[in-house]
């Protein structure tokens, strides 16, 4: 997919129209009109979203929630209070209802997307689900949906913005649509392509020693890692912790998976 290089660093995509802001709000409107996770006996945790095909959104709960993971409400030696969790591009609220509802996740919870409809969407699901649950359910945690562009928005004037940054920032996508976008910003001095700025952003997101765990099929596990370690805008802030296996499959004698999930930690200094 890839047509053209940055600036000795980074390979881009070609553009497309899931790269543009107004597809994602038609999207989410249209879901919006047609009842999308309304229907009786829907559950919040069971909704369709990116990766289905490959089960990335349960592998990715089940690295999350494994005992060994630092921030996981399953690990014997975690010592700190509940974790601030941070949703870039939170689409129908999918990621973070799941975390919740099913991983037990118990700290605040954040959702944003630059698309008003999105937003619109994840609210309405998760006041539906306020409304089943008692008093007691509505008070581990909470969860609230933004509108809020991580391109072109200030996070520390945001009154949702935890000191510092969050503890575990998540992407599910998000990366990806970024990366079909043909919109251009200015960085450091010259005009680049928007994706090239998020790594740097992500980095601003994240807290000393926080989590970032970031799912595409656009790009191999080797090309999101070096987006996220390598580049100049986030070179020795971030490094990698971990990554969510899945299936592995081979082609003309080549082997490779069709999503990538990688986990970085930002360094503490």
């Amino acid at each position: 997919m890839a047509d053209a290089t940055g600036p000795g660093e980074v390979k881009h995509l070609r553009p497309s129209e899931l790269g543009t802001k107004e597809y994602w709000d038609k999207n989410y409107q249209n879901d919006l009109e047609n009842g999308f996770g309304q229907e009786e006996g829907a559950e919040l945790t069971q909704l369709e979203s990116w990766f289905d095909e490959v089960d990335a959104p349960q592998k990715v709960l089940e690295y999350l929630t494994d005992e060994d993971f630092p921030l996981s409400p399953n690990n014997p030696e975690r010592t700190t209070g509940e974790p601030t969790v941070l949703d870039l591009g939170c689409g129908n609220g999918s990621s973070l209802f799941e975390l919740k509802l099913e991983g037990e996740y118990r700290g605040p919870m954040v959702g944003v997307d630059y698309s008003r409809q999105s937003v619109n969407l994840a609210k309405k699901l998760w006041s539906n689900q306020l409304e089943q649950q008692d008093e007691a359910e509505r008070s581990e945690g909470s969860i609230s949906f933004e509108q809020f562009d991580m391109l072109k928005d200030n996070p520390e004037q945001q009154p949702w913005w935890p000191e510092g940054g969050f503890d575990l920032v998540l992407d599910k996508g998000t990366f990806d649509a970024i990366s079909l976008s043909a919109e251009i910003t200015e960085l450091r001095g010259r005009e680049v392509r928007i994706v090239e700025a998020y790594p740097g952003k992500v980095v601003q997101m994240v807290r000393p020693g926080g989590y970032f765990l970031i799912t595409s099929c656009n790009w191999t596990e080797q090309e999101v890692v070096r987006w996220f370690t390598a580049t100049s805008e986030v070179k020795n802030a971030l490094k990698e912790y971990g990554r969510v296996k899945y299936p592995v499959y081979e082609f003309g004698g080549r082997k490779g998976q069709g999503v990538a999930s990688v986990c970085f930690q930002r360094a503490w200094s």
